[in-house]
């Protein structure tokens, strides 16, 4: 399925930039395009899956899977065989590295699968319900891979439409990095305004609804520095999910897309064959010394939590054994190994395992709207509420005013009880930058280790030096100290 949804995908790249004179009265195979080759609500809806596609390579792939965590306190790397592995933790990565230039790649071929959806014509038989449906989702898609690449590279070219002049197919870098965050809020509002609060039909679950576009607004505007718009969005959201009182329930195939806690989920099947729809999070991320899925083991080991991350728990902290072995199947697991991406039944086959990747979850959203509420040194006592909403499912004592935390302080509990809740779920990076606390973290998780973060590795990577290269628009426009 993954294969087929590519090659969709790329199909569609093609047919939206070919074009040749029309012969006699038939349609040229050469002048395809959107407006004379969608003719029925399911052609469109099959370009808009090739959108959706790609939020599996964004997000779950074999290289981007660990952009966000390592060179953080809670994820390093196992096998320091791979350079590229190493390069990430100890920041001498450069601009060829190849990690970014996937990811990069990847987040620009969803933005065209999704500009295609954005520029429907006026004149396509399908309904305006659908239409305006299609749109709003596709609008929705098209933040997210523009906030991948905001929030990883900075500013950034920007495309949006399908049908690109030749003089625009070089385009220069954003003016600023607002001019980016302007589009993606736009299309979050755009996508919370028109799409549902949850879709009806159980072969519509897994798509964007308001509710998940209110949830990403609110993640945005936090890192973007806007508290109070963040908040507006988050307050859409809160009331409406729960927590499960079972950690494993939130990653367990068997609670897909219940939308209990989980907002939004990139989807992934276990398809029985290596390479196609099946995800690799259990193959990657699953505990060591068993021989990995080549030998029906779980997990090759790769890379996992730190010891750091591990000792920062209390010990009554039922997340610390909820989340983590120590040992698994006889063998011990120094640092531990993350429960987070165990399936149960298909976790021991290659790169095929049935586990969604969960972009966003509720427990994220009540830390979101307090950190917000903190930010706002807001005096209504909710920001103790939703810290400690997340904190007694894990059975830790409330934080209450009478502890007398200023904004600071409760801004470190704020950020540890995130490392607590979201290890692993390509959160990290992006806390410690919105924190300011990146090479604070570092130093304190590795000390001794000789990591030495450049002024501005604290903030954004180096835009992938082949892109630059091909586009002669941003030809010696490299971010600073790369």
């Amino acid at each position: 399925m993954k294969k087929l949804l590519y090659i969709i995908s790329i199909t569609f790249l093609l047919v939206s930039s070919m074009s040749c004179e029309d012969f006699l009265d038939e349609t040229a195979k050469s002048s395809l395009t959107p407006e004379n080759s969608f003719t029925t609500a399911e052609d469109w809806d099959a370009a808009l899956i090739a959108a959706y596609a790609k939020l599996q390579e964004v997000t779950g792939e074999k290289l981007p899977i660990v952009l966000g965590e390592f060179g953080t306190d809670e994820v390093q790397p196992y096998d320091l065989s791979w350079a590229a592995y190493v390069e990430l933790m100890y920041y001498t990565y450069t601009a060829n590295h190849p990690f970014l230039y996937n990811h990069y790649v990847f987040c620009y071929e969803g933005v065209k699968c999704a500009n295609i959806i954005v520029d429907m014509p006026d004149n396509t038989s399908i309904s305006n319900e659908q239409k305006n449906s299609m749109i709003a989702q596709a609008r929705f898609l098209r933040g997210i891979f523009y906030f991948e690449l905001a929030r990883m590279y900075g500013r950034v070219p920007i495309w949006t439409s399908a049908s690109v002049d030749k003089s625009e197919i070089a385009k220069p870098r954003s003016e600023s990095v607002d001019e980016v965050y302007e589009l993606i809020t736009e299309d979050l509002h755009y996508a919370a305004e028109n799409l549902p609060e949850q879709w009806t039909e159980s072969n519509d679950k897994g798509r964007a609804t308001s509710y998940a576009a209110n949830a990403l607004l609110g993640r945005v505007y936090l890192q973007w520095g806007k508290s109070a718009k963040a908040l507006e969005a988050l307050n859409k959201v809160i009331g409406n999910f729960h927590l499960y009182q079972n950690y494993a329930d939130i990653f367990d195939p068997e609670h897909k897309n219940e939308e209990y806690e989980n907002i939004f989920e990139v989807q992934w099947s276990h398809s029985g064959y290596w390479g196609l729809e099946g995800s690799i999070q259990s193959s990657y991320w699953g505990p060591r010394g068993g021989g990995g899925p080549t030998a029906g083991g779980f997990g090759w080991g790769g890379f996992g939590p730190t010891q750091y991350l591990y000792d920062s728990y209390d010990n009554n902290d039922r997340r610390k054994t909820e989340f983590f072995w120590t040992e698994y199947k006889g063998i011990v697991q120094s640092p531990p190994a993350t429960k987070k991406y165990y399936d149960a039944n298909y976790g021991n086959q290659i790169e095929d395992d049935d586990l969604n990747y969960i972009y966003m979850r509720y427990a994220d959203v009540l830390l979101m709207a307090s950190e917000a509420l903190n930010n706002l040194d807001d005096s209504s006592g909710k920001k103790y509420d939703y810290l400690n909403e997340v904190r007694t499912r894990a059975g830790l004592a409330s934080i209450t005013e009478s502890d007398g935390l200023s904004v600071s302080e409760f801004s470190d509990v704020l950020l540890e009880e995130r490392l607590h809740e979201l290890c692993g779920e390509r959160h990290r990076r992006f806390d410690l930058i919105r924190f300011r606390k990146l090479n604070e973290q570092v130093q304190t998780a590795y000390p001794g280790n000789g990591i030495n973060i450049g002024s501005n590795q604290k903030t954004v990577y180096p835009i992938p030096q082949i892109a630059i290269d091909a586009n002669d628009a941003m030809k010696g426009d490299q971010n600073p100290g790369y």
